[in-house]
């Protein structure tokens, strides 16, 4: 299957960066970054983003939960080194919202990633929709990213 062409390689694109550092045990006998290691990668850079745009009042701890992750790996990563996450809102439905990420190591444009998350109830373990706060913080995000 080809790689997404819609998740943008430009750095220049994403809203928010989390670095991360490689660990020695982050490499598979191939002396690269496992995959593993890279959808962790991908985590930091959700938790990150997700920091960025919500207050702990607007997004509970346990708010989302992640419903699809598709990950394109595009070039190796190799340690030692750190990379940095870029992450960015593209999409947000009633009840859930999609996003973009790319992993950067140094100039290079290594991995891009697309995830769904789904706001969820703790309580009923159910999907729910997002509160008033939530959906006005996303549709900042939106209006700030379609400029």
């Amino acid at each position: 299957m080809p790689t997404n062409k819609s998740i943008s390689r430009d750095r220049a694109a994403y809203t928010c960066w989390t670095p991360v550092s490689i660990r020695f045990s982050d490499q598979d006998p191939m002396e690269h970054v496992n995959n593993v290691a890279i959808t962790a990668f991908l985590e930091s850079g959700r938790v990150g983003l997700f920091g960025h745009m919500f207050s702990e009042s607007q997004l509970p701890a346990r708010g989302l939960v992640l419903a699809r992750l598709t990950i394109d790996y595009l070039h190796e990563i190799t340690f030692p080194g750190t990379v940095e996450v870029g992450g960015m809102l593209v999409a947000a439905g009633d009840r859930s919202i999609t996003t973009h990420y790319a992993i950067f190591q140094e100039d290079k444009c290594c991995v891009v990633s697309e995830s769904v998350n789904v706001f969820f109830d703790p309580k009923t373990r159910r999907s729910t929709a997002p509160s008033d706060d939530a959906r006005a913080v996303l549709e900042r995000a939106l209006s700030v990213a379609s400029r």
